[in-house]
């Protein structure tokens, strides 16, 4: 092995490494925020767009953002949450599923009030009670 090919293989295994952790990381956050105080927020805005990794072949992908806010004592904070489809189709009905101004549940982080997750289990119950359809789907 030469040396450039120790200098790649050193860079790979640290990029792999830090995507590791970064994904231990969001993993950890998503099960504290289950135990998050959860309160109702509404649906602000809802958006799908194409995203191109440059000119490689399957590299686009659909990037659908739905924007909520909520309020924790009087105080006005916003979020977000973002999934990727490889079909646009897809990516619409998922945006369907949540309408603007519809009410919608939050988990919010009791120390630090700006950091909130959207559970997509939880929202099911409330589709549901409006009466539209309820998908069952776990946030990633």
């Amino acid at each position: 092995m030469g040396k450039q090919d120790v200098l790649w293989l050193i860079i790979s295994l640290a990029v792999l490494t830090i995507l590791a952790v970064f994904w231990v990381l969001k993993r950890m956050k998503l099960r504290r925020a289950r135990t998050w105080p959860a309160l109702f927020g509404r649906m602000d805005s809802s958006a799908v767009r194409l995203h191109s990794n440059g000119a490689q072949p399957g590299g686009s992908q659909f990037i659908a953002e739905i924007k909520y806010s909520y309020s924790v004592q009087g105080q006005k904070y916003s979020g977000s949450m973002r999934r990727s489809f490889l079909l646009k189709g897809k990516a619409d009905r998922w945006i369907g599923n949540y309408a603007h101004g519809q009410p919608i549940m939050i988990r919010y982080n009791p120390d630090k009030h700006a950091d909130s997750v959207l559970f997509e289990d939880e929202q099911a119950g409330l589709r549901s009670a409006a009466g539209e359809s309820s998908g069952e789907r776990s946030v990633t």
